[in-house]
């Protein structure tokens, strides 16, 4: 008897899986917490707005509770604003989510408890205000998130319509036209969470690409620069070394001459392949244009740093380019490295001192690593 292969439903779960599991790309983190402070400004803008208005138009009996509703709302607003500018935590956009869900329901809730009988009511009118809380989770650029509001949404309309129905008393006629629209409500905010859920997902993997080298796949040199000056910040709290190396390969001009192009092209994929294994998960690389690769060390003193790129080093040596049917080529590299404090108080500084290394190498015989404790050879 012959077993159905399970080898793709197996990729699909570890697939699945990974995505469920917490996000550590630090350019993801970066644009969530970005997205985070975002909307929680436009929420303070919005429930000021608010505010006013409803003041303005509500009837003078009714202000007593609207003054408590529309002072909770500002709280709200002020409290998941400082969370948001202050607050560097996973939870909190999951507790933002569900606050503004709960912030809607309360609105909801006044609403059919004070308002005109059969106005606004959440299957009529304002169960579209839920909406805008599962949009503005897919600025997060987490699908769960979306997933995860849209469900808390379907939840919060489903007791709005039991306390309705039920505590309120409200007549059958006023919920809408009969549960088939009321099922169709439901329906509408469970694929407004899967709509943006896709969204998300795919700002998310556009955000991606913009930071990352279409050729190599590694980081481009302006989200790199960004994660070495958080690297540096932490470095100075805690009194941590920060090495930096800067690795070109020797004569890829005559390389790229020679053999073409697309041979050219395959080294470079070639050796940052390589050199993305040849790193821990914790060291940042990136391309920095041409055949230039900066490798970044945090709390790595630069004598560690050192035999580490001469690891780095050998190991590039040993790439064999395909330059014709037959036919390869081993690529060499050069290295200068720098740290900070030592070599300066800036990353501009240290990346300056580690190129003027990386000059010493190519001039004293290439395929080699210049570092402070390594001079190049007189001569």
């Amino acid at each position: 008897m012959v077993l159905p292969d399970t080898d793709w439903f197996r990729s699909a779960f570890a697939a699945l899986i990974g995505q469920i599991g917490p996000e550590t790309d630090q350019l993801i983190l970066r644009a969530r917490a970005s997205g985070e402070r975002w909307v929680a400004g436009v929420r303070l803008f919005l429930v000021a707005g608010l505010s006013v208005l409803v003041v303005a138009m509500a009837p003078a009996q009714r202000w007593t509770g609207l003054t408590l509703l529309l002072l909770v709302g500002l709280l709200h607003a002020l409290l998941l604003a400082w969370l948001a500018f202050r607050v560097a935590e996973p939870w909190v956009p999951w507790l933002s989510c569900a606050a503004d869900v709960a912030l809607t329901s309360a609105a909801l809730l006044f609403v059919l408890r004070h308002g005109l009988p059969g106005s606004a009511l959440p299957t009529r009118s304002l169960y579209e205000l839920y909406f805008l809380v599962i949009m503005s989770a897919g600025l997060r650029y987490d699908w769960r998130l979306c997933i995860w509001t849209a469900g808390l949404c379907i939840v919060a309309h489903a007791l709005l319509l039991w306390v309705a129905a039920g505590a309120l008393g409200v007549e059958s006629a006023d919920l809408g036209a009969g549960r088939a629209n009321q099922a169709v409500h439901f329906a509408m905010l469970a694929l407004g969470g899967i709509i943006m859920a896709t969204v998300a997902q795919r700002a998310k993997r556009l955000r991606l690409m913009v930071g990352v080298d279409h050729l190599t796949g590694l980081s481009q040199r302006a989200p790199f620069v960004e994660r070495i000056d958080e690297e540096l910040a932490r470095a100075r709290r805690r009194g941590a070394p920060l090495s930096v190396a800067i690795l070109d390969l020797d004569g890829f001009k005559a390389f790229n001459d020679t053999f073409g192009h697309p041979v050219g092209d395959r080294a470079l994929q070639a050796v940052a392949t390589r050199l993305r294994s040849s790193v821990r998960k914790s060291d940042l690389v990136a391309r920095f244009g041409g055949e230039e690769f900066v490798v970044a060390f945090p709390e790595t003193a630069v004598e560690q740093a050192r035999h580490r790129v001469e690891h780095i080093r050998a190991e590039l040596a040993r790439v064999s380019i395909q330059v014709g049917r037959g036919e390869q080529r081993q690529v060499t590299v050069s290295a200068g490295l720098g740290s900070w404090p030592a070599d300066g108080e800036t990353f501009d500084a240290v990346l300056t001192t580690a190129d003027a290394r990386l000059y010493e190498a190519k001039r004293s015989g290439k395929n080699r690593v210049v570092s402070p404790d390594n001079p190049a050879p007189l001569g």
